[in-house]
């Protein structure tokens, strides 16, 4: 092959091996920046209680550039992480068959404000909820709306299954 062919080719791939810079996270809004501090608040003392419960050091995140206020208006938005929480503090101290798997298989825990699946017609009470939570490679992932409810029993249901697969 000719020198200034490789030569060339080396030109032409280097920017593909060239580091980029990470992706900053979008900037919010005011509203926003406030109801994530709120979050952070709330989440602080369950998370702790949970990381004691089962010697882990869970982190807990959301993605306020999907906060929409005018739908969460009234509600204490963070108040539908808190009982995921909860059920894996409870899941811990009460369940040592389970804590010894969750232990292996959860690292954090995610709630979300963007991606709820649609309620349907035929939903029962929690049907909606645990349609909207997953454990996924190390995640619990809540994907949360206003209108689910039984959010304690729905983390229990959804970790249950989890752990048992």
């Amino acid at each position: 092959m000719p020198k200034n062919l490789i030569a060339a080719t080396l030109l032409a791939l280097a920017p593909l091996a060239m580091p980029r810079p990470a992706q900053a996270a979008p900037e919010l809004k005011p509203f926003q920046e406030e109801a994530k501090a709120d979050f952070d608040e709330a989440m602080a003392e369950p998370l702790k209680a949970a990381n004691a419960a089962c010697g882990l050091t869970l982190t807990v995140t959301s993605e306020y550039q999907s906060f929409d206020a005018k739908e969460w208006s009234g509600r204490a938005h963070y108040s539908w992480c808190v009982p995921v929480l909860e059920e894996i503090k409870t899941m811990c101290e009460k369940r040592p068959a389970y804590k010894k798997v969750l232990v292996k298989k959860l690292k954090s825990v995610s709630c979300v404000f963007s991606g709820v699946k649609p309620q349907e017609k035929n939903d029962g009470s929690s049907d909606y909820t645990i349609r909207n939570m997953e454990l996924k490679n190390g995640v619990f992932v809540f994907h949360m709306a206003n209108g689910e409810a039984n959010i304690n029993y729905s983390a229990k249901t959804v970790l249950e299954k989890a752990l048992n697969q």
